[in-house]
Parts: structure tokens; C-alpha cells; sequence
């Protein structure tokens, strides 16, 4: 669902004029590498979308976001190997994550 996000914003800077077709193909480009070796994939299973209805009661959350939160929260309760870091470019959701509990990676 990430990637699909990601790549939506990336074409709307680029039909807005912010960032070249070019930009956007390399951004893209190094998406797909970080998803291939640094970043976990999820299952959507009914317990992350269940997860996903609480946080939205809980924050000011679209849906795609909250699905997104509650799989890191899922991934964390799994007990993760290495800490979960939230890599995150809006500031609600930015915001409902650290009071989650998570760390926060922003730009």
C-alpha cells in the first residue's frame, strides 16, 4: 500500500510541475531498492484492519494512513528484530505515530 501512496504523491508533484518526469522515475527507482532490502512488508490480514478502525476513532486519520499505522504497530507487536522506525511525510499521521509509540523517520 506504501508503494502505491508513494507513487501516487511522486505523480501528482510531477503533473504539478514540482519534479520532473525523470525525478520521479529515480525516486521511484530507489523506492523499489529500499523496498527489496530495508523495508518490511505487511500482510493485510483482518486484525491490522480492525487495528486500522480503532486509530482512526482514536486520531485524525484517513484510511490509507491508519492501515498503514496499524501494520507498523502490528510488525512491533510481532517483537521485529530491530526497533520500527516510521518513515512519514504528513504531519496527522506524523503525529498519531509517535503518540503510538513509534519512531518517527520524517524529512
Amino acid at each position: 500500500m506504501s508503494e502505491v501512496e508513494i507513487a501516487s504523491a511522486l505523480a501528482r508533484r510531477c503533473r504539478d510541475g514540482d519534479i520532473t518526469a525523470k525525478e520521479r522515475d529515480q525516486i521511484l527507482g530507489r523506492l523499489y531498492d529500499d523496498l527489496e532490502r530495508a523495508l518490511y512488508v505487511v500482510e493485510l490480514q483482518p486484525a491490522v484492519l480492525q487495528a486500522a478502525v480503532v486509530l482512526i476513532k482514536r486520531h485524525p486519520l484517513r484510511s490509507g494512513d491508519a492501515i498503514q499505522l496499524a501494520s507498523a504497530l502490528s510488525l512491533r507487536r510481532a517483537g521485529a528484530a530491530s526497533p520500527v522506525e516510521f518513515a512519514v511525510f504528513d504531519g496527522k499521521l506524523s503525529t498519531a505515530a509517535q503518540a503510538e509509540g513509534l519512531e518517527v523517520l520524517a524529512p
